[in-house]
């Protein structure tokens, strides 16, 4: 069987993280794992390093309080060490710290960054849609995915047309309005682990592939496995 891939996982959000760590390995599952800033990432990167199976992105996420300028001077000199950026985007729901405006300004200087070096970038989306999608369009970077989507219809295809990617979840199949749309060449597999369950259970390594079989259901794809593993080689390979 082709190797199962997960485009979005919190390893640091686990406490029993180095033996999720060591399980991930041992079930041979190439693991993108996102983090919420350049001190995280660089944790883990003097924890872990980078295995074939576990890669590490560079994170600046938007629920992240403590952010500061300083940190977005971090990242970019950071960014050189890593082909991998999550997790980065915008959140105007109630339950962020970080005002509009700046939150605008640090993704918008991410994303035309990490276009002009086409780094692999996973983007967080909630509440802010439109100017999410002005952001992107303007930059029109080439690697970009678009992690556990809850917008409407029509901005979804504003961001397919753009060529972005989506992973999804098994939390997101009541929601097949939204997985229902998406190109099977834009659709990739994602956990976010620990934040989402898999028939009713907090996803651990090991439910990677009852969360492959439950989308795949879902989307009535019995080749599932093949279509993710030749969609983020393809997402590799772009230039």
């Amino acid at each position: 069987m082709q190797g199962l891939i997960d485009t979005h996982f919190h390893l640091d959000m686990y406490k029993n993280y180095n033996e999720i760590y060591k399980k991930i390995v041992a079930e041979k599952q190439y693991t993108l794992c996102m983090t919420n800033s350049p001190g995280v990432y660089l944790s883990c990167k003097n924890i872990f390093g980078d295995s074939k199976y576990v890669k590490f992105a560079l994170g600046f996420h938007p629920l992240n309080s403590n952010l500061k300028e300083k940190d977005l001077r971090d990242f970019m000199k950071m960014l050189s060490w890593t082909e991998y950026v999550g997790e980065i985007g915008l959140d105007f729901t109630k339950r962020t710290g970080i005002k509009k405006e700046q939150q605008i300004k640090w993704f918008e200087k991410i994303v035309e960054t990490c276009s002009k070096e086409n780094k692999i970038m996973s983007v967080h989306i909630r509440g802010a849609e439109e100017i999410a999608l002005k952001i992107i369009g303007q930059y029109c970077p080439r690697r970009c995915i678009v992690h556990w989507y809850t917008g409407n219809v029509e901005f979804q295809k504003g961001f397919i047309s753009l060529g972005c990617y989506f992973s999804v979840n098994a939390s997101m199949v009541k929601n097949m309005n939204i997985l229902s749309v998406i190109p099977k060449d834009r659709l990739l597999i994602e956990s976010d682990g620990p934040y989402s369950k898999v028939n009713g259970k907090r996803f651990f390594p090991t439910l990677l592939l009852e969360e492959y079989e439950l989308i795949a259901k879902s989307l009535n794809e019995p080749e599932l496995i093949r279509v993710i593993f030749d969609n983020f080689k393809n997402l590799l390979l772009t230039k």
